[in-house]
């Protein structure tokens, strides 16, 4: 299996609102999967540690609006996947 055909079977597992706005209102894009270098999240954790955060209370952030975090993961991509089918919708 590619991993463009995983990122649709992700897809088809989520909830109906999220395949709504994917294939009916066009709000969302396809799903991206990335496959990152090693070590990827560890310089990504060593910025924010730089920048304040504390070693025992850091977890790796759901999003990222940081440029210099963007940054830091963009440098270490090795892939990108894209689903290349829209999600069928069902409620």
């Amino acid at each position: 299996m590619t991993l463009e055909q995983c990122c649709y079977r992700v897809e088809e597992s989520l909830d109906y609102v999220y395949k709504k706005c994917r294939s009916e209102d066009k709000a969302i894009g396809p799903l991206e999967l990335r496959v990152m270098k090693y070590k990827a999240f560890d310089a990504l954790m060593d910025l924010f540690i730089f920048q304040g955060s504390s070693v025992s209370q850091y977890k790796t952030p759901r999003y990222i609006i940081s440029d210099e975090a963007l940054q830091i993961l963009n440098a270490r991509m090795v892939a990108s996947f894209f689903s290349q089918k829209t999600p069928t919708l069902e409620p």
